[in-house]
């Protein structure tokens, strides 16, 4: 009976537990700003570039040492989504950005 109740409780606990990436994934464009910190939490980065608000967020995982971790960015445009996606910022020409990816 203790082994059913931790398995229960682990499987739910790992039900739960979503990745960055996979939290990401079910942004869309014209979401706006209040649900995506509702859906993604509050980020570690909120700043202002050229007009766009650009919000970061640093995948982390609680209790486990990695030597890795992604960045994840949010780019909005009068308080909703214009682009997101994993990477960090950087000004493509004069007025707009792009995120940039660290894959090869």
């Amino acid at each position: 009976m203790k082994r059913a109740i931790v398995v229960a409780a682990v499987v739910t606990g790992l039900a739960g537990c979503q990745g960055m990436a996979a939290k990401i994934a079910r942004l869309d464009v014209g979401t706006s700003r209040s649900e995506v910190i509702e859906r993604l939490g509050r980020p570690d980065s909120d700043r202002s570039i050229i007009g766009y608000e650009v919000l970061s967020w640093l995948d982390r995982r609680p209790g486990r040492f990695s030597f890795s971790h992604k960045d994840y960015t949010v780019v909005l445009k009068d308080d909703r989504v214009v682009q997101f996606g994993p990477g960090l910022i950087r000004r493509d020409g004069k007025t707009s950005l792009q995120i940039e990816t660290d894959d090869p």
